[in-house]
């Protein structure tokens, strides 16, 4: 599904990845536990065709990624940033902007089914009624954890997704993970992610 032949990557003076390889298969659960430094982010952003390999391919469903495939490969690829970037405005209201977007017009959405969400990750209600940049970090990483799931790609790549919960439910969206039919690339210090089935990285100068 995912690999990387022969990768290296230097940004600045350091060198964050050089000659690596890894595949990913179809339905893998990868977590990468390397330091803080160490090119996580980079990796998953590789993917995404934010940043290019000084040498190497990566290949995404038997077509490499450049910029003539970055459309139809982010188009598989739920994000989840480190930082959350979830446009300015009521939380209601950038959830249905962001489901009448073209791309996602034809996913099923509804008030109904975002009000279940919120339920199930323990939001209350008034979430909706809330501007985005008054909500705490927690809150933020459950309504990007709410947004990956109601737009259902085949592919996730999760920076740092539960550095800001507390532990149950840390638990709850790593067992919502270990369970998933999804390609799941997770980059964390969490100790939640070190269990099995997914598979630890934990250097990437390899």
């Amino acid at each position: 599904m995912i690999r990387f032949k022969d990768v290296s990557l230097k940004l600045g003076n350091k060198q964050l990845l050089e000659h690596f390889n890894l595949n990913i298969a179809k339905g893998d659960k990868i977590v990468i536990s390397a330091p803080s430094g160490s090119g996580k982010s980079t990796l998953l952003k590789l993917i995404l065709g934010f940043h290019q390999a000084d040498q190497g391919k990566i290949i995404f469903n038997q077509k490499e990624v450049n910029s003539e495939n970055m459309r139809a490969i982010r188009s598989q690829i739920g994000y989840l940033s480190q930082d959350i970037d979830l446009p300015n405005g009521k939380v209601e209201e950038v959830f249905n902007e962001i489901f009448h977007y073209t791309a996602n017009k034809n996913l099923p959405f509804s008030q109904q089914l975002l009000l279940e969400k919120i339920r199930e990750v323990q939001l209350g209600e008034d979430i909706l009624q809330k501007n985005t940049s008054d909500i705490s970090g927690g809150e933020r990483q459950r309504l990007g954890w709410i947004l990956i799931m109601l737009l259902d790609r085949p592919v996730l790549l999760l920076d740092e997704p539960t550095s800001a919960l507390d532990e149950p439910m840390k638990h709850f969206f790593v067992d919502y993970m270990k369970h998933t039919n999804k390609t799941v690339i997770c980059s964390s210090h969490d100790k939640e992610w070190q269990t099995e089935p997914i598979r630890v990285i934990s250097n990437l100068l390899l």
